[in-house]
């Protein structure tokens, strides 16, 4: 497996790095630590550029020491890539060169705005980029996964579409996934309310929760601060447009918000 981490040096982009190395420790993996810098190369500049490059070299060295020494997997290796390019671009050419799997990047929180591949940028790179992308909050710490939730719109994707994408995902092995129905029927309706139960397995066996709430429930910060206590991973499938869009979206999705610290897995084939 081949797995890109994007990196601007800051505990948050190191917190993912940890979190991705963790994720994978069952897996033989190539990490590619990418970083993006805006280089001057007017010849007058030439030894500000030189003092740049050497920084840079040494952060990304120091990087891979890093991970290196965390893993406890003699299948992890570790390189890096350092681009000028603008974002978008860089990882679509790491993604078609290195031929990645899985993409990293740290998610800041609300109040965090000034890293370069953080905050807001972290909504560009998952919505342009079509690759399983997990955004992982800055103060989130691995953990088994046993409990997954699942909003999804089945207007977009059919019941059979999920379960298949859920399943080719190697790294996915959940005791329980819970699937929250956006139920377009039920709005303004008064009617029965479904409580959101993490699941369990149950004679060995992973078992599925189906909940059916109205977008307004399942879009609201009360919802999202249950979840916290109850799950281990927010999964999102990529076509779900409108459920990426308010959970993740950089100016009005929920996140902005509310602080999460659950990682979330947006996939996206």
């Amino acid at each position: 497996m081949n797995v890109l981490i994007l990196t601007d040096f800051s505990e948050v982009s190191d917190n993912a790095g940890k979190y991705a190395v963790d994720f994978l420790q069952d897996f033989t993996t190539t990490f590619y630590l990418l970083n993006i810098q805006d280089f001057n190369f007017n010849r007058s500049e030439s030894d500000k550029l030189e003092n740049q490059l050497l920084s840079t070299w040494e952060n990304l060295q120091a990087g891979i020491k890093k991970l290196e020494d965390y893993t406890y997997n003699p299948k992890h290796t570790f390189n890096y890539i350092l681009s000028s390019d603008n974002l978008i671009n860089a990882v679509r050419k790491a993604l078609e060169e290195k031929k990645i799997d899985l993409i990293f990047i740290g998610a800041a929180s609300q109040h965090i705005h000034h890293h370069p591949i953080l905050g807001d940028h972290a909504y560009d790179v998952i919505r342009k980029i079509r690759c399983n992308i997990m955004a992982v909050p800055g103060d989130s710490k691995y953990v088994k996964l046993e409990r997954l939730v699942l909003p999804v719109d089945y207007s977009v994707l059919t019941g059979d579409r999920v379960f298949q994408l859920l399943e080719s995902k190697a790294y996915l092995n959940p005791d329980g996934v819970t699937k929250i129905e956006v139920d377009e029927k039920s709005a303004g309706k008064k009617g029965k309310k479904f409580a959101l139960k993490a699941p369990v397995k149950v004679d060995g066996e992973p078992q599925l929760h189906y909940v059916k709430m109205e977008k307004a429930e399942i879009f609201s910060e009360d919802l999202l601060k249950e979840i916290q206590n109850k799950f281990d991973m927010i999964v999102v499938l990529g076509k779900n447009l409108s459920v990426c869009d308010r959970l993740l979206h950089a100016k009005y999705g929920l996140f902005t918000t509310v602080d999460n610290s659950l990682p979330i897995l947006v996939i996206h084939e």
